[in-house]
């Protein structure tokens, strides 16, 4: 009776079917905002202190916000105080509203990676960089030619950052050595020429990270070790 009643007024059932699919799919960009505010949100690079590993036109991360662990050369994302008298708290730590809505698919307002220096107008900025050392180690940058600076760990050379004196860095103590404390840690950029890091401000605090990145966006493809 009740399947006669239904064939007898298609236009309920279309109504039905309607609010049914409009449920579905508030509940689908709802389920993605969760998932990008607490797991993995997608961040836009659009510095150049990671070239040649990350491109500033059209690259992107996916950041793990949860649930990870942290190792020599991973890459993560953290907001850096602009000052030494921040009073407001980091974005890293705190979720608001605005966030939230920010994070939803159809709004799809994604943080941007800025190119690392200071913005008076905001009291973060959100930096993208590669870990080099871990709480306990001693990190050292060594003039050994008059023009040519090594990257030294526990007194052992990290080949991947042989740079230039004249050229690294944006100012940072040539040469010089950090001590990496208990929930710090060292970090520095690829672009070795143009970045703002560890050898600039020094080691940062571990509760300052987004996250690590899981999955990036290189040129159009997905690459998941960078």
């Amino acid at each position: 009776m009740s399947r006669d009643r239904e064939q007898s007024n298609p236009g309920k059932r279309i109504l039905y079917v309607a609010v049914e699919f409009v449920l579905c799919l508030m509940l689908a960009i709802v389920l993605v905002g969760v998932i990008q505010q607490f797991f993995l949100a997608p961040v836009a690079v659009t510095g150049s202190s990671m070239m040649p590993t990350i491109n500033p036109e059209g690259d992107k991360v996916f950041v793990q916000k949860k649930f990870f662990s942290i190792d020599y050369r991973d890459v993560v994302v953290f907001y850096r105080p602009n000052g030494d008298d921040v009073k407001s708290k980091n974005p890293a730590n705190s979720i608001s509203v605005s966030d939230f809505f920010n994070s939803l698919p159809f709004v799809n307002k994604i943080p941007n990676l800025s190119e690392e220096q200071t913005e008076a107008s905001t009291d973060y900025t959100c930096v993208i960089k590669r870990v080099i050392g871990l709480p306990g180690d001693t990190i050292e940058i060594r003039d050994v030619s008059g023009s040519l600076a090594m990257l030294y760990r526990n007194g052992e050379v990290v080949n991947d950052f042989v740079m230039t004196m004249s050229g690294y860095g944006f100012g940072g103590v040539h040469p010089g050595i950090w001590t990496v404390g208990e929930g710090e840690l060292f970090v520095l950029g690829d672009n070795r020429n143009n970045s703002y890091d560890s050898e600039d401000y020094g080691c940062i605090k571990a509760d300052w990270l987004m996250g690590k990145v899981l999955l990036a966006k290189i040129g159009g493809k997905y690459v998941r070790k960078i």
